[in-house]
This record gives structure tokens, C-alpha cells and sequence, in this order.
């Protein structure tokens, strides 16, 4: 049989060359037996290499584990969307729909080369389960609990705008 080796033939040495990932994560999961750490963070998405950032950049020893690859889960199949927390405010979460817009903001100050604002148009029909007026008004608090400073307020187009 011919053509690439697979994942675990080379894993098993078969090529004569390195080691392939399957031996080099035994390796690395038989180190982290004989080492001591201050923390150890069980998850490699976003929160979890967060947290092991933050342990490590507070001077502790920190090991990360995950069961698949890094940010394989959830995180790999983010919207990669940085929403200002309009579905809490439909829930009444004010708290939640300020603190997201701020962190928003912070995105844009901080990273503006990985962070852009984003326009998107939201139609409204006759009949619909949240009547215009009152869109409007949730609009408008949503504006307000941004400060006004995160991006554009909303703006109300006609049909022949759109």
C-alpha cells in the first residue's frame, strides 16, 4: 500500500523521521506527572487559554489541558461577531447590555486592526411579534445604555432606502 502515512503510523515511528502529534502529546501529558503547578486550567477555548493566560502572566506556574486541539470546540465555530448585547435587552438585562457595549468599545479603542463595526439592516413586517414602535423605543434605550459613543446609533430606513 502506498501514498502518506497516516496520523498514527507516523505516530508510531514508522517513517524514521520526528515523531509524529500522537507521540509528542503522550510526551508533553507524562511531563505534566512529573511537574508541579500552581494552576491547572482543563479546556484549551477561548475562556480556558484566557485563564491560563492571565495565571501565567500573574507568575504562576500554569498547565493547559484539552481533550481535541486548541479552540476545536465552541470556539472554533464562533461568529467571530462583537455584539453589543441587544438580545439581553429584550430579557431586561440592562447591566448586561452596558457592560457589553463598553467591552465593545474597548475592542474597537484597543484593536482596531482586528475590530470593525459592522453594519446590518433588521427588517421590520406588519404583524411582527415585536410591533415598530416599540423596536424603536428598545432601540433608542440600547443607544442611550451605549452612551451614545459605541458606533453609530440606529437609524430607521424606508423600503426605498434599503
Amino acid at each position: 500500500m502506498t501514498g502518506a502515512p497516516t496520523q498514527d503510523t507516523r505516530a508510531a515511528g514508522d517513517r524514521g523521521g520526528p515523531p509524529g502529534p500522537l507521540v509528542e502529546r503522550a510526551r508533553t501529558i507524562e511531563a505534566l506527572g512529573t511537574q508541579r503547578f500552581d494552576v491547572l486550567v482543563i479546556g484549551g477555548g477561548i475562556t480556558g487559554v484566557g485563564v491560563a493566560r492571565d495565571a501565567a502572566l500573574r507568575g504562576l506556574r500554569t498547565a493547559l489541558v484539552e481533550r481535541d486541539d486548541f479552540a476545536s470546540g465552541t470556539s472554533s465555530r464562533s461568529s467571530r461577531l462583537v455584539h453589543g448585547g441587544l438580545r439581553y435587552l429584550e430579557h431586561g438585562h440592562l447591566h448586561l447590555v452596558f457592560e457589553s457595549s463598553l467591552e465593545r468599545r474597548r475592542l474597537l479603542d484597543l484593536a482596531p486592526h482586528l475590530v470593525r463595526p459592522l453594519e446590518f439592516t433588521w427588517p421590520v413586517y406588519s404583524g411582527a411579534r415585536v410591533p415598530r414602535w416599540q423596536l424603536g423605543a428598545g432601540l433608542f434605550l440600547y443607544d442611550l445604555l451605549s452612551l451614545f459613543r459605541n458606533v453609530a446609533p440606529h437609524r430607521r430606513l424606508d423600503p426605498d432606502e434599503v
